[in-house]
């Protein structure tokens, strides 16, 4: 997947926590107290992202996949293949956090609708080859250009996911996110 277009989606904000510096992108770069210094970290991620996808450092891989779901009890999901043979049947914990009197503790089974055809998708992103690059910062002793790669490939694969969930939604589905 096209890296330039993954980089639009970035979110600044986890990028920032990772670097221990707390605030809200883009105001953070204004910070009184950390503005300063999150500029320049902003400065050095972007121009290491014009050399991530000018050189192809990395590479973007995903897939995705939709289900015929069927709700069999309240809490097990039955995912059937395009002939309808059953490819597998998953049970699915309810929520455990502690809640007030008379609020439901869902299930990923109660999304599916039950007796009735539904659907099911899931898809799955990664970063392909950080590894030679990382070792490069290594040899070199570049602790800061390693962490900052590391934070950059996270940051991608985030956007990734983002980005397939958008398209998922206007292509599959007919909407966009607004």
């Amino acid at each position: 997947y096209d890296l330039s277009e993954l980089r639009r989606y970035i979110d600044w904000g986890p990028f920032f926590i990772a670097w221990e510096m707390k605030g809200k992108y883009p105001a953070i770069l204004q910070d009184e107290h950390v503005g300063k210094e999150a500029t320049k970290l902003f400065n050095d991620a972007n121009a290491l992202l014009d050399r991530i996808i000018a050189e192809k450092w990395l590479t973007a891989k995903g897939v995705i996949g939709f289900w015929e779901a069927l709700r069999t009890a309240p809490d097990t999901i039955q995912l059937k293949d395009e002939q309808g043979n059953v490819l597998t049947t998953t049970e699915h914990l309810r929520q455990q956090i502690k809640k007030a009197d008379g609020q439901p503790e869902f299930s990923l089974a109660d999304f599916i609708k039950p007796d009735a055809k539904d659907y099911m998708g899931a898809f799955a992103v990664s970063i392909h080859g950080i590894e030679p690059h990382l070792q490069k910062f290594i040899a070199d002793h570049d602790d800061y250009n390693k962490l900052m790669l590391h934070a950059l490939a996270y940051r991608f694969a985030e956007a990734f996911a983002e980005v397939l969930h958008l398209r998922t939604r206007k292509e599959f589905w007919g909407y966009a996110k607004d």
